[in-house]
């Protein structure tokens, strides 16, 4: 799950590089690796974890990116702890996701 909050985090680089780019009109080195390197990984990312049954429905990625999209913003706001926070809360959702599975 960790990575797939990373990654949302990073496609809403994308849109902040590219929002301002086009706001303020002008270039930004963001939204030239945003667009070229973390919105092509996400897709095939998420492509993949449906092909493998590790995301079941499209609510379930939109919870996700929407987790991710908060990280981010968090994140502008108050810094890199936010970062660790979310990596705890992922190994917490881990542990629970996989007792829940060897329960049902």
């Amino acid at each position: 799950m960790i990575l797939f909050i990373l990654f949302t985090t990073q496609v809403t680089n994308t849109l902040f590089h590219t929002f301002f780019s086009l706001y303020y009109n002008d270039f930004s080195p963001g939204e030239v690796t945003g667009l070229l390197l973390y919105l092509p990984a996400n897709f095939f990312m998420v492509r993949a974890a449906f092909k493998e049954s590790f995301l079941e429905s499209y609510a379930e990625y939109g919870l996700i990116a929407l987790l991710g999209t908060l990280t981010f913003v968090m994140f502008e706001i108050f810094g890199p702890i936010i970062l660790g926070l979310g990596v705890v809360a992922s190994c917490l959702y881990f542990f629970w996701f996989n007792k829940r599975l060897i329960r049902g």
